[in-house]
């Protein structure tokens, strides 16, 4: 698998290095785009979001979709959610998916298309209660192609991979995702040259390697915040590009 290639078409994108490694941010949303994004958030249906964890009254995460990183022992689960959820949350963010896919098919110069059985691209919300510090996510490495069995068993066909968020909500303390090279005299992910991106409104962000990385920590001066942000992933195959969460 080598590194993305792009035709270097459409918005003007910012990249941000960490020794070999590189972030990508580009402004695709107007502030107005990210309210009315916002509003689709808070009014999704019931159904598409999934209460994962609450801390002792202070913060909380949710998901908008059921995405593959928490459901990999039980694939089947998973899938089964995909086929059920896909067309309603893609219908209920249509502008959203549509405005991503665009961008990423001007930069490659494939089609975007999505799977059956994958998860579409969906939301984390993130609800902080009170002002204060909170900590950010684990370090880790996504390489979530290689969970999915169909793509699994067929990785020499798999081009290169994307990986993005979307920030829609941000605290108002600012909030990112930290990310580190690897270091050359190591087997281990990390290590190397570090940066944090900070997450921007409308602005995606996005790596064409899986680097090693976090979400950062988030900061709030006021209660009651939130850190809601779109994510997904891709993998270039057979001329196209899937993407999925």
């Amino acid at each position: 698998m080598t590194a993305m290639q792009s035709r270097i078409l459409g918005p003007e994108v910012d990249r941000t290095r960490f020794g070999l490694g590189s972030a990508y941010t580009v402004e695709l949303f107007t502030p107005d785009e990210v309210a009315e994004v916002s509003s689709a958030v808070r009014d999704v249906p019931a159904e598409l979001r999934h209460e994962c964890w609450r801390t002792s009254g202070d913060c909380g995460m949710a998901t908008i979709g059921e995405p593959l990183y928490r459901n990999r022992e039980r694939l089947d689960y998973y899938a089964a959610s995909a086929r059920r959820e896909n067309l309603p949350l893609y219908r209920h963010f249509r502008f959203a998916h549509e405005r991503v896919a665009g961008f990423f098919e001007e930069r490659y110069g494939v089609p975007v298309v999505y799977a059956e059985s994958l998860a579409v691209p969906g939301f984390h919300v993130f609800t902080f209660d009170r002002p204060g510090e909170y900590d950010g996510g684990g370090w880790h490495v996504d390489g979530l192609y290689a969970q999915v069995p169909y793509l699994a068993a067929r990785q020499r066909e798999v081009e290169g991979v994307v990986n993005f968020t979307l920030p829609i909500e941000v605290p108002d303390g600012g909030s990112g995702m930290d990310l580190e090279d690897n270091r050359p005299d190591s087997f281990q992910p990390g290590g190397g040259p570090a940066v944090t991106v900070p997450y921007v409104p409308g602005s995606l962000m996005f790596t064409e390697f899986d680097h090693w990385h976090r979400i950062a920590g988030s900061r709030c001066f006021e209660p009651g915040q939130r850190r809601v942000t779109m994510q997904g992933h891709g993998v270039r195959f057979r001329g196209r590009l899937l993407l999925f969460w």
